[in-house]
């Protein structure tokens, strides 16, 4: 059997995601996740030709991160994020529950952006609400029980993967 596969001779089980809910800042809750996509950290990169290879640079310039998240009921409280994001941007906060063998682990997820995409529920009569938004955000903190893993803050020029300030040095540079 492949090494990797197992852990101490067990196979590895797959972690379950129990819930999902999403509150906003100075508003209150919005209301139960039934899909959230987390925006995925990626840079630019670039193609630099070696003569005989080619490979891919990372140039550290952070991919826009759209936070993703579909909600199981029609609630004002967006309605309220929405019209407030002009004058204060919206802050989002979504908490969420992993069960596995290993035990329960909390994870929660802060943002802070523009919601540039509101989409209404259809209209089918007999059939579950389902509303979608998008959010550009500028601020993102990942946290997984109470430990901070990724903290993405653009307008500080800091973004800090795993304990480590990966913009530190281009900041010293720039600011």
């Amino acid at each position: 059997m492949l090494s990797f596969l197992t852990n101490g001779g067990k196979v590895r089980e797959a972690q379950v995601i129990n819930a999902g809910q999403v509150f906003v800042e100075g508003i209150g809750f919005l209301g139960v996740t039934g899909e959230c996509e987390i925006p995925a950290i990626e840079f630019e990169t670039y193609e630099q030709n070696g003569g005989f290879y080619k490979s891919n640079l990372n140039t550290g310039i952070l991919k826009p991160l759209t936070l993703k998240t579909k909600f199981t009921e029609y609630n004002e409280v967006l309605m309220v994020s929405m019209g407030n994001q002009f004058d204060d941007l919206s802050r989002f906060y979504i908490k969420w529950n992993v069960s596995s063998p290993k035990g329960h682990f909390s994870h929660t997820a802060t943002f802070r952006g523009n919601i540039t995409k509101n989409t209404y529920p259809k209209i089918k009569f007999g059939e579950a609400v389902e509303v979608e938004i998008e959010l550009q955000a500028y601020f993102m903190k990942l946290e997984s029980n109470g430990i901070p893993e990724v903290l993405v803050d653009t307008r500080n020029l800091t973004c800090i993967i795993g304990g480590r300030d990966i913009w530190q040095e281009i900041r010293s540079n720039v600011v």
